[in-house]
């Protein structure tokens, strides 16, 4: 094979190289962070879910995670491309036993409308995309306590 040729083939395959590798580390690099600060242990519901949609928002998976129930992870957070337009809904209160909770807690329903985007190559497609109606089931011991996400989804 003459020497321009090989040059050009090595430059071609090295390029291509280059461009996949790029191609990989844009699409599994985690996005950036955007900290959201945790809302006061006396924020009422409605205000617990906005600051757990911001975090989802701002990639905060550390932050969405403390505001669930302990033990409880965010199942999609590292999975967003982005959340938009989020409106958080008026709360409604549940009486405990419908979820299976003690009669003694107190649940609130808050629901959520927002226009949801995943990264690519991530999620396992069991939540669409585009403009979603979802809802945050929350859940707290005694008055004093603060509100803490403990289920989501819709129905």
């Amino acid at each position: 094979m003459p020497t321009a040729r090989r040059t050009a083939v090595v430059t071609l395959v090295a390029a291509a190289t280059l461009a996949a590798a790029t191609t990989v580390v844009v699409v599994t690099a985690p996005p950036p962070v955007t900290p959201v600060a945790m809302p006061p242990d006396d924020a009422p519901p409605e205000q617990v879910v906005d600051a757990y949609t911001r975090a989802l928002a701002g990639h905060d998976c550390a932050t969405a995670g403390a505001l669930r129930t302990p033990g409880d992870e965010p199942t999609w957070c590292a999975d967003l491309a982005a959340l938009t337009d989020v409106h958080v809904g008026e709360p409604t209160v549940e009486d405990p036993r419908y979820s299976g909770h003690s009669p003694d807690q107190e649940v609130t329903y808050v629901p959520v409308t927002f226009d949801l985007d995943t990264r690519p190559f991530h999620g396992d497609g069991s939540m669409p995309e585009g403009a979603t109606t979802w809802g945050y089931l929350l859940v707290r011991d005694a008055d004093g306590d603060p509100w803490r996400i403990v289920d989501e989804g819709v129905g």
